[in-house]
């Protein structure tokens, strides 16, 4: 699994915080378990992530409920995203993530992790942090993951209806930490066309909420609400639970 872009110094520069998002399925005819498929993740390739200094933390999440189709998802928080562009060619902090060994005595081959799974990759910029700062470190245990497409033209009213409206109305919920919104820099996928939407929001839960395992409008559902998710030609969204996170200290 690589993040490499195959960027130079000539393309435009990355800056600021970010996340690489990994959304990950064993294959129906994988030989490979998923307890050593996350062993490998947990014991050997995450540590390395870590140990680069480009990404502060990693949390992996699984999908509330059994009816979404891709049940993990990976979250790694990056502090400036110059690093994932650039850093395996200047060396700094460590290296390059895609340098990583992705091979390993738990699997059933010599072949890299990739053989075994089917994955999506994307590095996303942040744009808005709206909510208590802080990171999935802190008592974030549930997140609604919510990813719109709009029709062409339709991207400032998408912009102007979370800052002005949506993001206040998911605050009142109960148990509600922050919400994070996203721009896609770079996806990939093994095997097919990535399918990363244009608009990313992680609205983030810590105890005492009542988000169940299905996605559900907020209530009362408004007007705009009802004209913005109309207007988009692709929506996904998912509950999903923090299983752990990782950090450098670990």
């Amino acid at each position: 699994m690589s993040t490499h872009t195959g960027t130079s110094r000539g393309a435009p520069t990355w800056s600021g915080p970010g996340i690489m998002q990994a959304i990950i399925t064993l294959r129906e005819d994988s030989k490979l378990s998923q307890d050593n498929l996350e062993k490998f993740f947990y014991e050997s390739y995450f540590p390395a992530v870590l140990k680069t200094g480009i990404v502060k933390s990693i949390t992996s999440w699984k999908a509330a409920s059994p009816n979404y189709g891709r049940p993990w998802m990976i979250i790694m928080e990056v502090e400036d995203l110059e690093l994932v562009q650039f850093g395996d060619q200047d060396h700094k902090v460590g290296g390059g993530l895609h340098t990583i060994t992705r091979t390993s005595d738990l699997f059933p081959t010599n072949g890299p992790v990739d053989d075994f799974i089917d994955f999506e990759s994307r590095i996303l910029s942040q744009i808005e942090l709206y909510g208590s700062s802080g990171t999935s470190v802190d008592g974030v245990g549930t997140m609604i993951y919510a990813a719109m497409q709009p029709k062409p033209g339709g991207e400032k009213d998408i912009d102007a209806w979370y800052r002005e409206e949506h993001n206040e109305q998911m605050s009142k919920e109960p148990g509600y930490v922050r919400s994070i919104r996203y721009s896609p820099l770079f996806q990939t996928r093994n095997p097919g066309k990535p399918t990363g939407l244009d608009f990313v929001a992680l609205h983030q839960f810590g105890e005492g909420n009542n988000v169940g395992t299905e996605v559900r409008p907020l209530e009362p559902m408004t007007e705009w609400t009802k004209t913005c998710m109309g207007s988009c030609t692709s929506i996904d969204a998912a509950v999903f639970r923090k299983v752990k996170t990782l950090t450098a200290q670990d």
